[in-house]
């Protein structure tokens, strides 16, 4: 994580991809480092559903189901590809293993935690509502 940042940091390379809840994949479209921009692409079924072109220091915000904040750290000039380096202030980013990770600048730094770790879609619901019947059996 960035100093002073409240999110989760991130190292992508030209044409990388970060996932997000709700069907949402953040593509590094370009970068120049000698300009220090990075042009960013968010994608919703493989639409477009925002761009933007952005300096070190600068946000890519969404308003979607959930909100995305993402601030550009760093862009390092690389042999192959270019690396830029990006804070997730804010969203929900899934996990190689299908998990997602709810990252919120309101929340404290124990509770971002992967709140989901390993579970599937079908057993993340048994575990709801286990814990949803317990704690109505118990009121």
């Amino acid at each position: 994580m960035h100093p002073g940042s409240c999110g989760v940091t991130v190292m992508l390379t030209t044409g990388e991809a970060l996932q997000f809840a709700g069907n949402l994949t953040l593509v590094v479209e370009d970068v120049d480092p000698q300009a220090g921009k990075v042009w960013l692409t968010l994608y919703s079924s493989e639409s477009p559903v925002a761009s933007s072109v952005l300096g070190i220091g600068e946000h890519f915000v969404y308003y979607g189901v959930k909100r995305i904040d993402l601030q550009v750290i760093n862009i390092y000039a690389g042999g192959d590809r270019d690396l830029v380096v990006l804070d997730v202030i804010e969203g929900i980013m899934a996990s190689p293993t299908g998990s997602f990770r709810n990252v919120n600048h309101e929340e404290t730094e124990a509770a971002k935690k992967v709140r989901t770790p390993g579970f599937g879609s079908g057993e993340m619901l048994i575990a709801l509502a286990a814990g949803l019947l317990a704690s109505i059996w118990h009121s």
